[in-house]
């Protein structure tokens, strides 16, 4: 009878938000049907847009357009920045990341000019979501907190609730289950006062996420099926496809397949009809592991396969919507830079009109006067050299300046060749190793491939896979450098708890080739970025063991000099020539092309400018000294810290 009433009490609720909240749309597109003064039908259009960004996409788009350009004929700055905010949170649930940079950091500018606090806030929520979805927590977290400040001066309750579903969110995802719970209990404190479903299913799921993380299945399940009761009702669908997926996975972890595949299956209906592919990703893996566990080989086969193909192309629609990112990043810096060189010559334009004015009166002046007044003219001569000479100050200013704009155009250029590059890494040094691989697995798959034959081929895969993961790594971390917020983190480090991960990973390279690596590292601490570095000795190491001949020798030491650890990566190879090395150390290039190494392996070409970036951002440099056919010397200096300095060292 409890159960049946609250079931009723919360329809009840429901229906009332949901009429309540027709009502206002009815009144909004009243508004606009009648004949109304402009900056009435423009706050009509934009609170619709922002009624409708989570049901109707479509519609709230055109609202959105047409409210940008009512805005921007009346030159309403509040109303311009509200408008662009809620087209970049549309353009962001489309996927078209470029637009959704582009309006938000419009809207961002604008407010920041006038200090419209919520629009502020609102614009760095949808900067944050971008950067969520490069899986950049740590930068998405700085906006949201800026953003829940704003809310709380300006007393927005929607704006502090948006900010804190965010932040739990992103903590919850960087596996900080404590702070994402005292961020999504405050935001279901403060939802009392606002009382909007999209929220409050939204926290109810990432309080699910947090219990799930900390291995608290029925707490999860629990608040997984609060937020599915209110997610229904609302029809909002993706929230619904969000809770269905995770409430199977939970049952599925708690033991109670039958229930985990009637929530995945209902889950699995939505995602279908809605093209939600995330959804749809995890949802074939859950029911994978749910037939394997079951002994259903077929079926946790064809799910397997499933989400193997759905998940290479979610995978590669991220890696589209990052270099869409930078793509967008690219070419507002580059329209910057044209507005200015347009202002430059629009003030040289004024100058010269100026100048020929000032000439033009000075000349007719120096007519009339010097008719009567011989002594003038000597005057006005010496007037009209000294503008002259402003001029000729003032043309050397802006030759100076159009240098300037040439240098960044040939920086940008420079950046174009390095996209490029990377896009030509990704279509074909990525693909081959993967395309190998499948062939494999194709002929495992059809037993046309023996074990005998599969065991003969293994380390020629592995080698393939390990280099794959080594240049994707390479690629991620070059992606990450040219992004907004990238920050090195310098650290006192222990050198032997670096290199010991690195070698680890690198062992059976070694091992397979014959090559016996030797260490030699004093007990020195060093003020280094850990991850970085990290990827500094693993490039190199790799090198190392890459143009090494079989059976030969790496030897890595350390030495002490003056206020500096010198780490060196000696190998006995087929080294480098003159002309290579010259090409790696004084040419200014951003991506080189790879050699080939001993055993036919293959590069990117990435590492080696990674390596030289990376230790000039951490205060130290690279050197290398090579010659042909006796091996190469990469030595790292980096920065000393004594003992008594580092009192916490990693």
């Amino acid at each position: 009878m409890n159960k049946f009433l609250s079931i009723t009490i919360l329809f009840c609720c429901i229906s009332f938000h949901l009429f309540a909240q027709t009502k206002e749309m009815d009144s909004l597109n009243n508004v606009l049907s009648h004949e109304v003064s402009r900056e009435e039908r423009l706050s009509a259009l934009n609170q619709l847009t922002f009624l409708t960004r989570e049901k109707d996409l479509n519609q709230a788009l055109i609202w959105g357009q047409r409210a940008e350009e009512l805005a921007i004929e009346i030159n309403d700055s509040l109303q311009i920045s509200r408008a662009k905010g809620n087209l970049g949170w549309i353009y962001f649930r489309l996927g078209v990341w470029d637009k959704a940079f582009r309006y938000s950091k419009d809207s961002y500018l604008i407010a920041s000019t006038q200090n419209y606090k919520y629009e502020l806030g609102m614009a760095l929520n949808n900067l944050g979501s971008l950067y969520y979805r490069q899986d950049n927590y740590d930068e998405a977290i700085k906006d949201f907190k800026i953003a829940y400040e704003y809310g709380k001066e300006a007393d927005e309750p929607y704006l502090i609730i948006r900010s804190l579903n965010n932040l739990a969110l992103n903590y919850s995802l960087k596996g900080e289950f404590d702070s994402a719970y005292l961020f999504a209990k405050e935001a279901l404190k403060f939802n009392e006062k606002l009382d909007e479903k999209y929220f409050i299913t939204f926290t109810h799921r990432v309080l699910g996420d947090i219990y799930l993380g900390k291995g608290e299945i029925d707490k999860a399940i629990q608040s997984y099926e609060q937020s599915l009761k209110i997610s229904t009702p609302e029809s909002l669908k993706t929230s619904e496809a969000l809770v269905l997926n995770r409430l199977g996975n939970a049952y599925f972890i708690k033991g109670n397949s039958t229930k985990a595949i009637e929530y995945l299956n209902k889950g699995l209906i939505i995602s279908k009809e809605n093209g939600f592919l995330d959804e749809l990703v995890e949802t074939y893996k859950t029911f994978a592991k749910i037939y394997d566990s079951k002994g259903d080989i077929p079926k946790a086969f064809q799910y397997q396969k499933a989400y193997t193909e759905l998940n290479a192309e979610r995978e590669a629609a991220s890696n589209k919507e990052k270099m869409e990112l930078l793509l967008a990043k690219f070419e507002i810096e580059n329209s910057e830079a044209e507005i200015n060189y347009l202002k430059i010559q629009n003030t040289l334009k004024e100058v010269e009109i100026k100048s020929f004015n000032k000439i033009w009166i000075m000349f007719t002046v120096f007519t009339v006067i010097s008719i009567g007044f011989l002594f003038w003219m000597s005057i006005i001569f010496k007037k009209k050299q000294e503008a002259n000479k402003r001029l000729h100050v003032k043309r050397t200013i802006l030759e100076e300046q159009k240098r300037e704009l040439q240098k960044k155009s040939e920086e940008l250029t420079e950046s174009n060749r390095s996209k490029n590059r990377i896009l030509s890494i990704l279509g074909h040094d990525l693909k081959s190793p993967v395309a190998q691989l499948k062939g494999v697995l194709d002929l495992l798959h059809s037993q046309e491939l023996s074990r005998e034959e599969f065991d003969g081929i293994s380390h020629i895969l592995k080698r393939n896979v390990d280099g794959l993961f080594e240049n994707i790594d390479n690629i991620l971390s070059w992606s990450k450098s040219q992004m907004e917020g990238f920050k090195v983190q310098l650290l006192p480090t222990n050198l032997k708890k670096v290199i010991r991960p690195c070698l680890e990973l690198l062992q059976y390279q070694a091992n397979t080739k014959e090559i016996t690596i030797t260490i030699n590292i004093i007990e020195e601490i060093a003020l280094v970025d850990q991850d970085l570095l990290q990827l500094i000795i693993r490039n190199l190491l790799s090198n190392a063991i890459k143009f090494s001949n079989k059976g030969s020798n790496i030897d890595i030491y350390s030495q002490k000099d003056g206020d500096l650890i010198r780490l060196v990566i000696q190998d006995y190879g087929i080294g480098m020539s003159e002309v290579q090395l010259d090409t790696i150390i004084n040419q200014n290039v951003s991506l080189l092309e790879s050699s080939i190494g001993t055993d036919k392996e293959k590069g990117t070409g990435l590492g080696l400018n990674l390596c030289k970036e990376f230790l000039g951002l951490m205060g130290g440099a690279l050197i290398l000294e090579s010659k042909k056919g006796e091996g190469t010397k990469a030595i790292l200096l980096l920065q000393s810290i004594t003992v008594n300095k580092a009192q916490q060292v990693i």
